[in-house]
């Protein structure tokens, strides 16, 4: 009998399943065991405040049977040797206890520990070394390679958002927005290559483009810990290159608490005081303590404004003592005062009902970020200056739900989950308007720049005040994802002899993705020309607006066009805009602008305020995505020293998007309605089988050496093959996505060294290196229609970029798009780390606690270059040439990797006194790959700062603090110019941004 491709899959896919289920069952039933064994459940806690203890090991004394408690504090060891035993408890820091207890064959018995730190009778543990001692514990215990945020670490001295919390751990780099740390690249792979959850239930993308998660959505005092997993196992989605990112959100402890917190703060850019943030939180159980629920608020307001800086280059061929090189040249300044103000609000509401066993759960978490942003562009350029301001609003929102089942059965455990998840970014309302002065802004030509950096380039700059209103736009997006996921996993403890025990696990999950892009612009453009004034406009913006217009509407009658004279306002920023070195040429006025644009949309001016349909349709998409995952793994204990995890994880896909491809048009430099649009819809699906293994060696109770391979993907952004094609009015440009566009296979290679000891600390060193096979590059390629024999052919054109062969008949234009990548990206490095305290030594020296963590990362990628060449045909009359495309390729850094990222903590406890200095260090990286001429790629420059927290507790309960950061007032650079294919030079800088820092104090209350 044939099978069709088709039936293959969908066989292969049961495959799976079928292997998982046989494999459970073929275990030795539990009831063999259970004349000589019984179940042993319970938690582990501090003895002093009742808190649980993650990571804590239990172990029947005399033999290998054992577990770690989990992060509730709760353990299982399910094959417990019948009769009287010891049960030994340890936590690193802590002193170890050892309970005697009866183990009843075939029952289960509940035995509960607390334990007492280390040091001297009566000392209680302060805060930062518990925050620490939690982390060590949790990482040092698991088997895997991760890092863990505590919850202590998260409670005592919290950070703005999720995203300052991770970049402290080692190889994070985070990166910032207003000097807020907003996403963060894990192991020098970007934003888009992590995953990220909330409480194992996933979180769809918040960006327009790629598939990153902005983590400053998420306040640090609603989380109960932090875990990166730098290699995952195969019951984890597969889809993460760079770390796999879960925030635990706090579950309700015995008894009822309350948290309150409240802040105000100032930002030192726009001399702001108005920062504040409240987080409120409440919980208790119920019903014998078997219903646990748990709420919180919050709502913040900051400032988050910048100033920036941008500079264009090009590479320009200089004649010096007879020898031609390229440097880089001015050639246009961006000038850009953002003035934004970031609230937040949400909450979160966590439900747990104890079963037998288990328990069900329900959860939801809300955030919603508004960024109230008004943006002021001032851009001398060689074909001019433009004077540009946006006023936006934005929403970002985030939303899970969630609920589920696990319970542990005599024979199997299982876990079921079903959750929605919902981002949003909606910006209702963007009024943008336009100045455009035209000619050379500069008092000299591109000649006359070379040499010069860009604070003599700018005074060179002149502003004319006749400079024209020249197009005015109301903008609205709206950007949806939505997702449903339901999984369900069983799990088989087994113990086969004395030294052999561990459990297989197998699951499934299914993820259905919808996702949708709307944009609308209405407006009018070339209003700096006569033909808008000698319309209707004129008359009905007469009417529509009040008599104070008269003089500015006369002028306009008489030019024939609105100058920004009229709008002009003195701001009186020049002396400290970018510390005084810039300016921002004539400013406008934004109320004016905006009585003017109200204008523009009154009905009178119905005929005026148009509709422009590139803006509205170009960018729009809509898709699908649907995924199917299984898995089987098992762990396998080999007595105390040796954990195996071994696995498989299949994942399949089908997606399909709809977009358009069209043709720009330009009548009299006014974009018209587009050309040859037809809708596009592309179909694409994919399948893997990813093979995993975990081993951890533990030779003595202090080490453990881990060694980890794992098959990983990545799937492409969202822009990046959402099929949407198009050719500017002028022929020269196509911008294309690439719906061929596969996802990127990586196989990574991870090994780590962990030493733990009640003085030293824990002190690790991990090494790493991933093999990323078709990672995806955007590409400019040369684009040639070629006709020969009759037949005709398209050069530098991917298949997957949907471009039409008439689009290229008697053009030449360059396609911009993306291609996976030919050659195998390589990424490699070493992580140290060193978490430790003091509390062992005398006096004021016992509560200093230091975290010190390092690391050094390499990347090597291979970008494609195609050139088109010309050959002459001998003989041809008239003169004729063949047309190719040579193919090449040059190397380079991969974007966002940070060659070194150093990271410093130095806290101090004396009583109920707390203080934490950070320090940041993170080495250039590269932003920008120029495909064709490496002498115009990015690098963000090297990046220091320090931050400071202090608390105070000043009665039962309450406590006073106050956060300082970016105390040196650092900024952000960037620069242009290759020097040997990694570095660069200073010489050339291409960006800087300036924030200011940030002061906060604050009252907190506990009970």
């Amino acid at each position: 009998m044939s099978l069709t491709v088709s039936t293959i899959r969908k066989r292969s896919r049961l495959v799976l399943l079928w292997v998982a289920l046989g494999v459970i069952a073929a275990l030795p039933h539990t009831g063999v065991a259970q004349s000589t064994t019984g179940r042993i459940v319970g938690t582990v806690a501090d003895a002093q405040n009742g808190e649980a203890l993650p990571g804590a090991n239990v172990v029947v004394a005399g033999t290998s049977i054992g577990a770690a408690t989990l992060v509730d504090g709760t353990y299982t060891i399910p094959f417990a040797p019948a009769g009287p035993q010891i049960l030994v408890v340890s936590y690193v820091g802590y002193v170890t206890d050892s309970l005697q207890v009866e183990v009843v064959a075939g029952e289960t018995i509940e035995v509960d520990a607390v334990l007492g730190y280390q040091t001297l009778d009566g000392v209680t543990v302060t805060a930062q070394v518990a925050g620490q001692l939690g982390a060590i514990n949790e990482q040092f215990n698991d088997a895997t390679v991760k890092n863990v945020v505590s919850r202590a670490r998260i409670q005592e001295l919290p950070d703005n958002n999720a995203a300052e919390s991770i970049g402290r751990l080692p190889g994070v780099a985070i990166q910032r927005s207003g000097g807020e740390a907003n996403k963060v690249a894990i192991r020098g792979l970007s934003p888009e290559f992590n995953n990220v959850t909330v409480n194992g239930v996933r979180l769809p993308s918040t960006d327009g483009s790629d598939r990153s998660v902005d983590l400053s959505l998420v306040s640090s005092n609603i989380l109960e810990g932090i875990e990166v997993r730098k290699a995952i196992t195969p019951d984890m989605d597969a889809d993460v290159i760079g770390g796999a990112i879960d925030l635990r959100l706090k579950s309700a402890p015995v008894g009822f608490e309350a948290d309150v917190l409240a802040q105000g703060g100032y930002t030192s850019l726009q001399d702001d005081y108005g920062n504040y943030k409240f987080v409120a939180t409440a919980s208790d159980r119920l019903f014998n303590d078997r219903l646990g629920v748990i709420g919180t608020v919050n709502t913040d307001r900051y400032d988050r404004s910048a100033d920036k800086l941008g500079v264009g280059y090009i590479d320009q061929d200089v004649t010096t003592d007879s020898t031609s090189v390229e440097i880089p040249t001015i050639r246009d300044l961006d000038l850009r005062e953002e003035t934004v103000t970031r609230s937040r609000v949400g909450g979160s509401i966590l439900l747990d009902y104890r079963l037998p066993g288990g328990r069900l759960t329900a959860n939801t978490f809300y955030n919603r970020l508004n960024d109230d942003a008004l943006f002021r562009n001032y851009r001398p350029t060689d074909d001019g200056v433009s004077f540009n301001v946006e006023d936006r609003e934005r929403a970002t929102s985030l939303l899970t739900m969630s609920i589920g089942a696990e319970q542990a059965l005599p024979w199997l455990e299982y876990d079921a989950n079903l959750s929605y998840t919902q981002s949003r970014i909606d910006t209702p309302e963007s009024l943008i308007w336009d100045f455009q002065q035209v000619g050379n802004a500069f008092e000299n030509n591109l000649a006359g720049r070379v040499g010069l950096d860009p604070q003599g380039a700018f005074g060179t700059v002149t502003a004319d005040s006749t400079a024209p209103l020249a197009n005015v736009w109301v903008d609205a997006t709206d950007l949806r994802d939505n997702q449903v996921t339901a999984e369900l996993n069983l799990l088989r403890q087994y113990r086969i002899g004395p030294h052999l025990s561990g459990f297989v696990k197998a699951g499934t999950k299914l993820r259905w993705l919808d996702r949708t892009f709307d944009a609308e612009r209405n407006g009018q453009q070339g209003i700096q020309f006569p033909g808008f004034w000698n319309s209707v406009a004129e008359t009905c913006l007469a009417d529509a607006l009040g008599p104070e217009w008269d003089e500015a509407l006369d002028l306009a009658r008489a030019q024939s066009f609105l100058p920004i004279s009229v709008f002009a306002t003195d701001y009186g920023r020049e002396d400290d805009f970018i510390n005084g070195d810039y300016g921002l040429g004539i400013v406008p006025d934004v109320e004016m602008l905006t009585e003017f644009t109200r204008a523009l949309q009154s009905e009178g001016c119905s005929s005026e305020y148009l509709r422009n349909s590139i803006g509205s349709i170009g960018q729009d998409y809509e898709g699908s995505e649907r995924y199917r995952a299984g898995y089987l793994m098992a762990r396998i204990d080999i007595g105390r020293y040796v954990t195996l995890i071994p696995g498989i994880r299949y994942e399949g896909e089908r997606t399909e998007y709809t977009g358009q491809r069209f043709r720009e048009i330009i009548n009299a430099l006014r974009e018209g309605p587009p050309a040859d649009l037809e809708e596009l819809v592309v179909e694409r699906e994919h399948e893997f089988w990813l093979p995993m293994v975990h081993l951890d060696i533990r030779p003595v109770d202090w080490l453990s050496v881990r060694l980890a391979r794992t098959e990983t993907i990545s799937r492409p952004g969202f822009n990046q093959y959402a099929p949407i094609t198009s050719i500017d009015g002028f022929g020269t440009a196509i911008q294309a996505a690439n719906a061929d566009l596969r996802p990127s296979e990586a196989t990574n290679y991870d090994a780590s060294v962990q030493v733990i000891n009640d003085k030293l600390g824990l002190l690790g060193v991990s090494a790493f290196r991933k093999q990323i096979d078709g990672l995806v590059f955007p590409v400019r390629f040369p684009a040639r229609l070629v006709v020969a024999d009759g037949d005709s052919t398209l050069l530098g054109v991917p298949d997957g970029t949907n471009v039409p062969s008439a689009w290229l008949e008697g053009t030449t234009p360059d396609l911009f798009s993306f291609v996976n990548n030919e050659s195998e990206t390589t990424y490699w490095g070493v992580e140290f780390e060193w978490q430790t305290n003091f509390s062992y030594l005398p006096g004021a020296l016992k509560g200093l606690v230091l975290n010190l963590n390092y690391t050094r990362s390499f990347s090597e990628a291979f970008y494609k270059v195609n050139i088109l060449e010309q050959t002459f045909i001998p003989g041809s009359r008239p003169p004729r040439f063949d047309l190719s495309i040579s193919d090449t390729t040059r190397t380079g850094r991969m974007p966002d990797q940070a060659a070194h990222v150093f990271n410093a903590t130095i806290g101090y406890d004396f009583r109920g006194f707390s203080a934490r200095l950070s320090y940041l260090f993170q080495s250039n990286t590269t932003s920008a790959i120029e495909p064709r001429e490496t002498l115009l790629d990015t690098f963000v420059g090297d990046y220091a700062r320090f931050d400071l927290s202090l608390r105070q507790k000043v009665r039962s309960g309450f406590e006073v603090f106050a956060n300082l950061n970016n105390l040196n007032n650092r900024e952000d650079r960037s620069f242009t110019g290759q020097v040997d294919g990694t570095s660069f030079s200073e010489t050339y800088p291409s960006f800087r941004e300036l924030y200011g820092l940030t002061a906060d104090i604050g009252l907190r209350f506990r009970y």
